[in-house]
């Protein structure tokens, strides 16, 4: 099968030359890699350039750069439609990859026909590429063996507990080409994951393939330093964030099952509750919320939460 590799870059020069040699290096090499640039004020597009020139993959490795800033994710969703693979994997630029990441998810594709969208687990790295070891870090493996088990993710897991970013991420493009229709308001990734859940069709590996950076300027905002996580300001945010998210979900009437749009709705009133429940500052309001919500809420989301309102200030 033809493979496409496709990134969406922007000031990325600090860390985007080791992604870019993780993909090189892959023993499975893509058939072409897509990258568009958005208007990147640093060395970014140099580092591209000269990273293709030096390696001799003029043929393959293409990159574009816009005219005028699309934005994130809206830069994701213009290269994906670049992509002219069977299979497209998703790639950021200040992450590392895995050798065999490539190589291990086409064979799945290649045993199983009925997996649109595949992901792989990951691990955590900071800027200066140490482990991260947190309490809201993604699961790790479970097959001791590391490789071989899959799970099929269902459209509750994806609103239950989202960790599947689009590092980990490969589609098949003929499935995405389908369901084509771009959004500013839904991240490229989240999208992708909860329609082909909803469509049962959305299966993780048992297989750490590839490092997920977090630092201070990731486009996702992640954050794994407790200190921050607990900052009452900073998760108020966050939460309000993703409920825009979740409300473009229903307004581009995304979903189309009984059992995606209930889903969507009571993460969405969980989510309000939250919300409400932390500006408040009140415990009993807090716990009351997760109580009511307990389905769509993750015990360490709770104790994180418990701790900013029993902070002073919640600052």
């Amino acid at each position: 099968m033809k493979v496409s590799v496709c990134m969406a870059t922007y000031n990325g020069a600090k860390y985007i030359g080791q992604q870019l040699e993780s993909i090189l290096c892959q023993s499975r090499q893509p058939d072409e890699v897509i990258l568009c640039d958005d208007g990147s004020a640093d060395e970014t597009v140099h580092i591209i350039q000269k990273f293709i020139g030096d390696n001799g993959l003029q043929d393959t490795w293409k990159l574009f750069q816009n005219e005028q800033n699309r934005g994130y994710p809206g830069n994701f969703y213009y290269a994906m439609g670049l992509c002219s693979g069977e299979v497209v994997f998703l790639a950021d630029q200040d992450d590392l990859w895995h050798r065999e990441k490539i190589g291990h998810m086409c064979q799945v594709f290649a045993e199983h026909p009925e997996i649109s969208v595949l992901c792989c687990k990951l691990s955590l790295i900071d800027g200066e590429g140490a482990d991260i070891h947190s309490i809201m870090a993604p699961t790790r493996e479970t097959n001791k063996k590391g490789q071989g088990s899959l799970r099929r993710i269902g459209i509750e897991d994806v609103f239950y507990k989202y960790e599947w970013p689009g590092m980990v991420m490969a589609y098949r493009h003929k499935w995405y080409r389908r369901r084509q229709q771009d959004s500013s308001g839904i991240p490229h990734d989240f999208r992708i994951c909860a329609k082909a859940a909803e469509e049962g069709t959305f299966y993780q590996m048992d297989e750490i393939l590839a490092c997920h950076r977090r630092h201070d300027s990731n486009a996702g905002g992640e954050e794994h330093r407790l200190n921050r996580l607990l900052q009452r300001e900073r998760k108020l945010k966050e939460v309000w964030d993703y409920l825009q998210i979740l409300q473009a979900f229903a307004q581009e009437d995304v979903l189309q099952t009984k059992a995606g749009k209930t889903a969507l709705q009571r993460k969405t009133d969980s989510m309000q509750g939250r919300y409400e429940a932390l500006r408040s500052g009140h415990l009993g309001q807090v716990l009351g919320n997760a109580g009511r919500h307990w389905r769509e809420t993750r015990i360490k989301t709770l104790v994180c939460d418990v701790f900013i309102v029993l902070k002073r200030g919640g600052r």
